[in-house]
């Protein structure tokens, strides 16, 4: 609308300059005075106007060619990146070489997609060194450094550069799962304390594993009432606590075996019992089973403390009725041996019940939940995956 007003207006002037030519204009500068109607200064820069507007055109051609250009090789660049990643998957090492050469042609020598191409086929320090220089290739030469020295050994390299990207990065995931792992490696219990918050706050752990984690942490620390109050399930905090806590012990442990029967509880409990006369012990040994009396646990507890009031009969009437329930396991039937050679005096028997106890798998103990690694005791990291935390009991 505007636009027809104009020109509007502009025909009304231009007609009215046409009718009456009386207005005149005068340009004057280096040396010279031009003077002319105004209908002819008009005129005239129409003409320039229209002039200006006949040479964009090829301005225009050469705009819409840049682009094209600019886009036909971004996609050159895509291919080609989408190339790289297939020969890398593929290990084939001629075209990478390949691929190399003609990267050449592409990009410059030092730029950045040079350099990450380049530590892609030939992933050297001299290589990380330089990614190090450029600030959006940092991390990348940081990670690259990294996994060198942890392949060279150098796990004090390893942690300097850990500190150094965590300082540029601190929310970049694999920094801090890298840390923690050295960090365990080298037994640096308080140091892998605070990685540990920090993993939680990054939501790279659980809660059940950060609790499971943060009281072996604390167990390692030698504060065994917090890894307790932290993981009270755990039946290795609740030892822990209770020898600290001799006082308490006998609660502490009850309160763990009621949670979750472990035999390891079970001869903690005994030792803290073991002043008491055998009649005692065997009273105190059933309050303790109470509330899992049939529990498997509970039948080779209270078999034990039998054994150990020496009451031979009734000793056997438990592993009779345990045997009949459960599968047999070297325990029960170590047991059992020693009951027929003290009890009854028969030797045949205790040697024949002793041999079962070579032939039997033992069916519960410590057990690594990542590689399945089985040990006799409790500790906090795996001795075979290095990974702190996955020994429970089964």
């Amino acid at each position: 609308m505007l636009k027809f007003i104009f020109i509007l207006i502009s025909v009304f002037v231009l007609g009215f300059l046409i009718i009456n030519d009386t207005w005149m204009i005068s340009v004057e500068g280096f040396g010279y005075q031009v003077t002319a109607s105004s209908l002819l200064f008009i005129v005239a820069i129409a003409v320039f106007m229209y002039v200006i507007h006949l040479l964009k055109k090829p301005f225009h051609w050469m705009s819409g060619y840049q682009k094209w250009a600019e886009k036909r090789r971004r996609t050159q660049k895509e291919t080609y990146f989408t190339q790289i990643l297939q020969a890398v998957l593929e290990q084939k090492q001629d075209t990478m070489r390949a691929m190399v050469k003609q990267r050449k042609n592409w990009f410059a020598p030092k730029s950045t997609e040079a350099l990450l191409i380049e530590a892609l086929f030939d992933p050297t320090p001299h290589v990380f060194e330089q990614l190090i220089q450029k600030p959006e290739t940092e991390l990348a030469g940081i990670r690259g450094l990294l996994q060198y020295a942890q392949k060279t050994g150098d796990t004090e390299e390893a942690l300097r550069l850990l500190r150094k990207a965590a300082a540029k990065n601190p929310k970049e995931p694999w920094i801090y799962t890298a840390l923690w792992d050295l960090q365990v490696i080298q037994s640096d219990w308080a140091d892998a304390l605070k990685t540990l918050d920090v993993l939680k706050s990054n939501k790279q752990v659980s809660s059940e594993e950060y609790r499971e984690r943060k009281a072996c942490l604390l167990l390692k620390l030698g504060r065994a009432k917090e890894a307790f109050g932290t993981d009270p399930d755990n039946p290795a905090t609740a030892i822990a606590y209770a020898r600290i806590e001799p006082k308490k012990a006998r609660d502490i442990l009850s309160a763990s075996w009621k949670k979750n029967p472990c035999w390891d509880t079970y001869t903690a409990f005994r030792a803290a019992i073991q002043a008491e006369t055998p009649a005692k012990q065997m009273k105190l040994t059933e309050k303790f089973i109470r509330h899992n009396p049939q529990h498997r646990l509970s039948l080779k507890a209270k078999a034990q403390s039998a054994i150990d009031a020496e009451l031979w009969g009734v000793a056997k009437e438990i592993l009779t009725a345990y045997f009949n329930a459960y599968p047999t396991t070297p325990e029960t039937a170590r047991m059992m041996a020693v009951v027929e050679r003290k009890g009854w005096h028969h030797e045949q028997g205790a040697r024949s019940w002793e041999e079962k106890a070579l032939s039997v798998r033992e069916t519960d103990g410590w057990t690594c939940g990542q590689c399945h690694h089985e040990t006799t005791h409790w500790e906090a990291v795996c001795p075979m995956c290095n990974l702190l935390g996955s020994i429970k009991y089964k």
